[in-house]
């Protein structure tokens, strides 16, 4: 479980610092709750700069909130609990985030042999993750440049998965492939993210892979959630006219007639 309670956040804005100290400040989030079920894929959606990467680098433990408090599970997110609650967190960026100067095998298993886990439990967990996404094993001698966009994210996974979090944070995870790679792969993220269970907080751009992976669908807009729930609550019961200008925009058909897989 992912919990975000009356979580707000605000950055130095440096350039307008040296210009008016009043303001120098910009809010990232406003008072922001959120709550991801185990089980559960929750996809953020909104326009460039409305504050979803913030969210989840908060639930990774990358930024601190100003006010406000994040749990995993029942562990609140502080200082002297980073340690711990990143043991249960995985985490996926766009490009894969990937060290260029490891081979897929070794991205995989870095925290794992960090963390002094034993190479026959390391093989094994590797044998099976790789499996998982659906990846031979064989590819994994490779390094990052020698794989294809689809495989660097599938190794991305796999070292998301490695230790077994109880949480999964992707970022735009599919944004850079191109449209045919992008299609097979979210069939195989659907498919394995109810196989593995876990609480998922999916960020991306586009309305369809949000509604694709999600009945839960969290528009923001100026660092506040505008709305959430289905596509068909956004689309058919828009809140306000950001809501249905935003719907509009990504040009899809009606509910009624694109249906839900």
């Amino acid at each position: 479980m992912i919990a975000f309670e009356n979580v707000s956040h605000a950055y130095i804005n440096n350039d307008q610092a040296l210009v008016n100290d009043d303001k120098a400040t910009v809010a990232a989030l406003v008072d922001v709750s959120l709550r991801v079920e185990v089980g559960e894929c929750v996809a953020v959606i909104g326009p460039s700069g409305c504050g979803k990467s913030t969210l989840l680098r908060l639930a990774a433990g990358l930024i601190a909130p100003d006010r406000g408090r994040i749990l995993i599970n029942d562990l609140e997110l502080r200082p002297d609990t980073l340690m711990q609650a990143r043991q249960r967190i995985g985490y996926v960026i766009q490009s894969g985030g990937l060290f260029p100067h490891l081979n897929a095998l070794d991205n995989v298993a870095l925290a794992a042999r960090y963390r002094k886990r034993e190479p026959k439990w390391i093989e094994a967990r590797i044998a099976e993750l790789a499996e998982l996404v659906q990846l031979p094993v064989a590819t994994l001698s490779r390094y990052p440049k020698d794989l294809s966009g689809g495989q660097r994210q599938r190794v991305s996974l796999m070292r998301a998965l490695m230790l077994d979090p109880d949480v999964l944070l992707l970022d735009e995870p599919l944004g850079a492939l191109d449209p045919m790679v992008r299609h097979g792969l979210q069939e195989e993220l659907r498919s394995l993210f109810a196989r593995v269970h876990k609480s998922v907080l999916l960020v991306t751009h586009d309305m369809a892979e949000a509604a694709f992976f999600s009945r839960h669908i969290v528009l923001m807009r100026s660092g506040r959630i505008v709305q959430q729930g289905a596509y068909e609550d956004l689309a058919l019961a828009p809140t306000d006219a950001f809501v249905s200008e935003f719907v509009r925009a990504q040009r899809l058909p009606p509910p009624a007639v694109r249906g839900r897989e």
